[in-house]
């Protein structure tokens, strides 16, 4: 059976839960088991657990963090690893003429994919690295307090003496830490985009995605031919979730990371703009999601 799949693939915190929901509403199968809610998402990640759990497994083969923070070059995967892959894949292809799925980890597996799937369609979810480090320490911080939250009596008591932190020391601890990773993320990505058809993807920001969803929706319609049913984006969009954003710069003492962000940055501005000329009609400094 030849499915149609669409591969949604973004760096974590970018937005593609918010996006993937957007697809889900619109009638794209994403998977039999689902990643619920938590702290990080409450709406739910829209991840399908069947593509998370083997990227974890990868991960931890290769003596790797299994949340897929990582700047390093994810070792090839083994004959047998593809081939678990592939029996996933087949399964899914026999139950659905279309599908998708949406895991943040898939970026660093692109390559596998585009051997395994030739005929896939991917959709990027882009964010700019000042914002995504911002929410990935959000996060970082929320998961923190829930932590000692957790705790009780002199446990709590020494947690909080001992382990204590602002959020300007998680700032100072771990904002280089996750630029690292967003740029590791988007080399991936670029480098695998360089490979495709312009006919083969689409490149979006979810606040492009507020005024645009209907360009997209057209692309992922006419042009990919999935049957979908159009819902506007501001159906799954909500503003006040969103956190304050900082300038992560003072932080990042490897002054060569930034200039090699933001370097980054441009490159996948810059693919943006040629995608959107395809079919979808560009917008001023998309990338940053500025009107």
């Amino acid at each position: 059976m030849h499915s149609k799949i669409l591969i949604i693939a973004g760096m974590h915190r970018s937005g593609t839960s918010l996006v993937t929901q957007w697809l889900y509403r619109c009638g794209l199968f994403i998977g039999e088991e689902l990643l619920t809610a938590n702290i990080g998402n409450m709406d739910g990640h829209f991840e399908d657990k069947d593509f998370l759990h083997l990227h974890e497994r990868f991960l931890k083969e290769r003596k790797m963090p299994d949340t897929g923070f990582t700047d390093k070059i994810i070792p090839p995967l083994t004959i047998a690893e593809k081939e678990l892959l592939e029996r996933m894949i087949e399964k899914k292809n026999n139950t659905n003429k279309e599908w998708g799925w949406k895991e943040p980890r898939t970026c660093l597996f692109l390559d596998v994919y585009h051997e395994l799937i030739p005929s896939a369609y991917y959709l990027f979810v882009v964010r700019d690295f000042n914002t995504t480090v911002n929410s990935m320490l959000t996060r970082e911080y929320k998961l923190y307090i829930k932590k000692i939250q957790g705790k009780r009596g002199l446990s709590k008591l020494k947690w909080m003496l001992f382990k204590r932190k602002s959020m300007e020391g998680l700032y100072r601890e771990k904002a280089e830490y996750f630029l690292k990773i967003w740029i590791n993320y988007y080399e991936h990505i670029l480098y695998h985009v360089r490979l495709l058809s312009q006919s083969k993807f689409m490149i979006v920001h979810y606040s492009y995605m507020l005024q645009n969803s209907g360009y997209a929706f057209a692309r992922l319609k006419n042009d990919w031919r999935f049957s979908l049913n159009y819902i506007p984006f501001s159906a799954v969009y909500k503003k006040d979730l969103l956190s304050e954003v900082k300038d992560i710069s003072p932080w990042i003492r490897d002054l060569s990371l930034m200039k090699k962000a933001r370097a980054t940055e441009q490159a996948i501005q810059e693919l943006f703009e040629e995608s959107v000329k395809v079919g979808i009609p560009a917008g001023p400094d998309q990338l940053t999601g500025t009107a």
